[in-house]
């Protein structure tokens, strides 16, 4: 039987550090994402730097806007194809794909609006849906979230309130899941220094406390998911700040935050 990894989101940043942490204890990495080109770029960049082109072979790109619901039928297409479940497993599944901005809520399209809870909400749940069958006890499901999903966030607003979505799909279905053996674990990582994350903001230089790599914070949640852990959140200062903002009165930690952010909007 074909094991496999499906990874959305997996052209650059934490999704492609997935793959690249994650390829050689597969047999196949479906590499999702909407960049066609960047996509194949990723088994040159696999297949050079092993040195004999193998790890790049193992890469399967799969061109999907996972804000257009026909992109779901390209996925369970896929897995019908290769031979149903009976022919493949998914090792490992991480539901990465995402976007954000900062801004006021009220300057966001209603593009903007739907692409964002599609994307972070309807498609994260739908790939679930499409992949547990394929899935056995000891295989890992991992749904990327946010410390943001632990308090209200004004300016990145719907961002926030996604990733909320994610976070509590999450928890309940790692306990749906329990007696199938199939582990899923939550990744609430604080800020990750990616192409997404703006060096400045109407012209402010933007600090982001506690910014870390992406490969630190693949690598923290692979680990975690191997041990069986509900909730994957890299560095001590991340968890801290999570447990403040879970236990600080709501109003407080809204207003502390909308003030943090405030001074790069004007």
């Amino acid at each position: 039987m074909k094991r496999i990894a499906v990874i959305t989101g997996a052209s650059g940043g934490l999704g492609k550090e997935f793959v690249r942490q994650i390829i050689n204890e597969v047999d196949e990495v479906w590499a999702i994402g909407r960049n066609v080109a960047k996509l194949e770029g990723l088994k040159t960049e696999f297949g050079q730097a092993d040195g004999n082109g193998a790890a790049g072979s193992k890469i399967i790109p799969l061109q999907m806007d996972l804000s257009d619901s026909k992109a779901f039928d390209i996925l369970s297409g896929r897995l019908v194809s290769e031979g149903g479940d009976s022919a493949v497993e998914i090792s490992w599944l991480i539901n990465n794909a995402g976007a954000g901005r900062f801004g006021p809520s009220k300057d966001f399209s209603t593009s903007e609006l739907a692409t964002s809870i599609t994307t972070h909400c309807t498609a994260m749940a739908a790939i679930c849906n499409i992949c547990i069958p394929y899935m056995k006890a000891g295989d890992h499901l991992v749904n990327v979230a946010s410390q943001s999903a632990f308090s209200p966030l004004p300016y990145i607003n719907l961002y926030a309130a996604t990733k909320a979505f994610v976070y509590s799909y999450s928890r309940a279905l790692r306990e749906e899941l329990r007696d199938t053996g199939i582990i899923v674990t939550t990744i609430c990582p604080g800020w990750i220094k990616t192409a997404l994350l703006p060096d400045t903001l109407n012209g402010h230089m933007v600090k982001f406390p506690f910014l870390v790599t992406a490969d630190k914070v693949a690598a923290k949640a692979i680990r975690d998911a191997r041990r069986g852990k509900p909730l994957s959140i890299y560095r001590f200062a991340v968890r801290y700040v999570s447990w403040l903002q879970r236990h600080y009165p709501t109003g407080f930690s809204v207003r502390v935050w909308a003030n943090s952010v405030r001074k790069y909007l004007k």
